[in-house]
Order: C-alpha cells, then structure tokens, then sequence
C-alpha cells in the first residue's frame, strides 16, 4: 500500500468549479484530511458535495468545468494527472461509491463477478462470499449467481458497497452508501464500513443526508451549502455547538419531531378505496431457480390517504410496487384503482390506467433518459399521458417545476448534468405530469437533504388535500414515515406482519420486526450523547 511522507493525506486548496454559464459550483473549496480521518460532507442537494467528491477521483460532470485550485491526494497531484496516473491511482489509492449503485454494476455480470473483478490475490469464491457476507448478503450459490436485476434494491447498494471495500486502498469515498436501506441494515453495513476500514487502516469521506449516521461514523465534519463550505470542524463540536446559521438549521430539521399526520393530514372521503390489491403472489426466476418473494398481500388506500410500507431491505417492497405498476406480472391476484380492475401488464392497461397509478422510484438516475433534457421528459410525459397541445404542455412543464421546488433553468439541462436531489425532484414532477390518482414513491426522499425533503413531504401533503391524491410510501426513514403516513404496515419475507394507525403502531409495536426496526431509529442529539459518554 502507498504512503506518504506528509501527516496530511488529502489537501484540497481553492478549489472552483464553474458550470457553462460561468456559476460556481464549488467556491474555492479548502480542505484537509489526516491519516485515519473520518470526513462526514453535508449540505442540501446541489451544495456541491458530490462535485467535490468526484474531484478527488480527478473527473468532473459532463458540463462543469475546474478554473481554479488543487487536489492532493496521498501526494499526487490528482488534476493535473494524466490519463495513466489517474488510471493507476484510481485502482490503488482510492475507491468511489456514488449514490446510484445500479451504475457500478455491470448488468450483465453475476453477482460473484462483480466483486471478484476487483480483487487482487486470492479471488476465489470462498473470499467473494465472506465479501458478501461482510455486508450482510447470502453467500449461497444461487445468490453468487444472480444479476443485479434479480435483486432488491438494498441487496444491489450492498453488493456495490462489497465491490468498493473489495480491493486495496488508503482513501474510501462514499456517497450516500445506505440511502435505499432499511434502519437495521443501516447501522450493521455502517458498522461494517468502521470495521473494515479500522481494519484495512484506510480514511473514509462519507456524504450523506443522513445526519445521524454521520454523527455515529464521522470524527470531522464538513458543511456545504450552495458550493460554499460553510462550516468544518470536529464532529463533537459541530453537532453539538454549530457556528452557523444553516448547520443549526439542518440539525433541527434530522432531529424535529414529526406532526401526527392523523390529525392534519388530508381528510379522507368516503367511497370507494383508491387501490384495492387482493392476495398477490409474486416469484422471481425460471424453473427451478424461481424464488416466490412475495405471499398473499392485501393492500387498501383511500382517496387522500398515505400508507407507508417498512420491513427490511429485500422484505419485497418494491416488488409488490412493481405488482401494481404493472411492471412485474404477479403469479396471482388482483389490482383495482377506483374498483376498475387493471390488467397485470402495463402494456395491456389503457392510458387513463397507466396515468391513474405514477412511479417515483427510488433510482432516479435509472429512470431518465440520460440522453432527452429535462423539458423534454417532462413535455413528453405531459402531452403522452394527458394529450396537451405543445403551448399548454410548455406552460405545464413550467409550472410542475415550480411545484417541485426547481428552477426554470433546469429545463434545458441533462440528468447527468443534475445534483441527486435534483434528479429526484425531476422524477416527481414527471410522475405528477399524468395527473395520477395514486402516487407510489419509492423511497421518494432518500437523495434529499432533511430540508428539501421537508418541502417535498409538504407538496405531497398539499396534493393529498388538495386533489385527493392517495400515496403508497415506501420507506427506510421512519422520520419520514412519521410526518406523513396515515397508516402503516410492515413486510417481513414478502408477508404482512403487522399493521395499523400510524400513531398505534409507533407506540405499542406487536411484532419483534417492527420494534427492532424503531429502535434502530436515532436522532442526532442521541447519538452525540451516546458518543460523549
């Protein structure tokens, strides 16, 4: 393993970089890492951080130009490295997991495949196994042997977390490593992360959204906002005694108390339910390998309402979403929006079918066309589903930006071009173009920093009062879940555990899942007690 002979590992000095239109991105970034640090990157989304993150890997987005600074790193000099420098420095020095893991797999390689390309030495399946074991993965040959689309997508985040820690390195970066897994998997990945690299003696730069885990993993921490740094220092005193204004701001929002949404949430009319599924079975797989993941569910939302759907990473949520999607076709069962039953393939349901139930997914990246701007998705979602003319779908498009909390500007960009949060956003606002009845988000918040997401919850709330539009919330944030759900149930191994109000369940849990799952749920504040003891 490479050393270098300063104490200091990374040495960022006035970093800028600026976009097309001459806009910094990031402000004359200064910054410095020690041997063994622990770097938690905060801010909202579009701060700036995964610029930053990717700069110390040497590359840029499509779109953003560096005009100022340097990066050191382990003693090289990263921006100015050529294409053979930076190959070898990026296979020796550092390791980078963004925040689509789908993008660092290759979809057409077996799980077993996928971490063993990047070891070096012994790569046998014993090794790959104990890997995936690592992270809390089966290491049995049927799971070796599966693509990334035959997994969950919490199984597909830990199968690219194993890939980044499989080989050799002194730098770890990781952003948002745990957003699409479930609060228990959460804190036994995290803990593994600290394990391997106490063990490997690496450094970790971590951004995340998720304050409290920053707080349980960092020793420093670094706040952005709007390409600014802001504020950094120790963990203990930025958490605990903020300087400024917009920490103290982020860590009022990770730590607020949710509103009971049974009491101001949206009213909900009497009639018939807005989706009724009936006993849905679901399987993956041909022949002998076909594997059923989901048994015998009954789902029931009304007309303004929220359910929210919890269980474990791989309990088959998003199957049972892409069940009433349409997306995946269920073994058995029934799908009914307004009590008109729908066809279980999406190519068999008419347009007013396929507008009436919308997809926010938890994989925004993924879900765009990374090739069509922004106004072009979303004109074209408008006029396919709701037949506008192109003036009066321009004037829609305009508006459902605003709605989403974006700016105009957006338009004309790509997704590649967008911050995560931003691409989220995009990808409800197209969801919002066919003027859905029902609205299933999966994972709906998690590229969101705490106060975007507050906005976005509010927006959904509005549309619930507003237009009575019901929302199947699937979600690993039970901060989430607390704001805005009406009702709760939890899937444990495709099976429906428990459920009930949402105040009813939170507060006399019956089933062992579900109060593992709230205790796994810590603030901020609780964790830096915990940390000061």
């Amino acid at each position: 393993m490479t050393t270098t002979q300063h104490s200091e590992l990374v040495v960022v000095q006035g970093l800028r970089v600026e976009d097309r239109s001459g806009r910094a991105v990031l402000h004359d970034a200064s910054l410095s890492m020690s041997h063994g640090d622990r770097l938690g990157v905060v801010g909202e989304s579009g701060s700036g951080k995964t610029t930053l993150a990717l700069g110390l890997l040497g590359h840029f987005r499509p779109g953003l130009i560096h005009t100022a600074g340097s990066i050191r790193v382990a003693d090289r000099e990263v921006l100015s490295a050529s294409p053979r420098e930076l190959r070898e420095y990026r296979s020796t020095v550092v390791s980078y997991l963004g925040q689509d893991p789908v993008a660092a797999l290759t979809p057409n390689m077996r799980v077993a495949d996928q971490v063993r390309e990047l070891l070096r030495g012994d790569s046998s399946t014993d090794v790959v196994s104990a890997r995936l074991e690592s992270v809390g993965l089966p290491d049995d040959r049927d799971f070796l042997r599966r693509y990334p689309h035959e997994l969950s997508g919490g199984q597909v985040q830990r199968v690219a977390i194993a890939r980044a820690l499989a080989p050799d390195l002194i730098l770890l970066i990781l952003d948002e490593p745990t957003s699409a897994l479930d609060l228990v998997t959460r804190r036994a990945i995290m803990s593994e992360i600290e394990h391997q690299v106490d063990r490997l003696g690496i450094s970790l730069i971590m951004i995340s959204h998720d304050l409290g885990m920053v707080a349980r993993v960092a020793n420093r921490i670094l706040v952005l906002r709007e390409g600014f740094i802001v504020e950094q220092g120790t963990a203990t005193a930025t958490l605990t005694n903020p300087r400024h204004s917009y920490t103290r701001e982020l860590l009022a929002a990770a730590d607020g108390k949710a509103r009971d949404s049974s009491v101001n949430g949206a009213a909900h009319p009497v009639g018939n339910p807005t989706l009724t599924a009936r006993g849905l079975v679901a399987s993956y797989g041909h022949g002998k390998r076909r594997n059923q993941v989901i048994h015998e569910v009954d789902l029931d939302i009304e007309p303004g309402e929220c359910l929210a759907m919890i269980g474990m990473s791989g309990a088959g949520k998003s199957t049972v979403a892409r069940c009433l999607l349409g997306l995946h076709e269920p073994d058995s069962g029934s799908v009914a929006i307004a009590g008109s039953q729908l066809a279980p393939k999406v190519q068999d349901r008419s347009v007013s079918d396929r507008r009436s139930i919308q997809l926010v997914p938890q994989d925004p990246r993924g879900s765009l066309n990374p090739r069509r701007r922004i106004n072009d998705t979303l004109r074209h979602s408008v006029r396919s589903m709701r037949g506008l003319g192109r003036g009066e779908a321009d004037a829609e498009v305009r508006s459902l930006m605003e709605r989403v909390r974006l700016s105009p500007s957006l338009l004309s960009r790509f997704p590649g071009e967008l911050s995560g949060g931003e691409r989220q956003r995009v990808a409800i606002a197209r969801a919002l173009a066919a003027a859905p009845r029902l609205l299933v988000c999966d994972e709906v918040t998690s590229a969101l920093d705490v106060s975007v997401e507050a906005s976005i919850l509010d927006l959904i709330d509005e549309l619930r009062r507003e237009r009575g539009l019901s929302v199947l919330l699937i979600a690993h944030d039970m901060r989430v879940v607390r704001r805005i759900a009406d009702r709760v149930i939890v899937l444990d191994e495709g099976r429906v555990c428990e459920s009930g109000r949402l105040t009813q369940m939170f507060a006399a849990p019956q089933q062992e899942l579900t109060r593992t799952i709230l205790e796994a749920d810590r603030s901020v504040s609780e964790t830096m007690l915990q940390r000061l003891r």
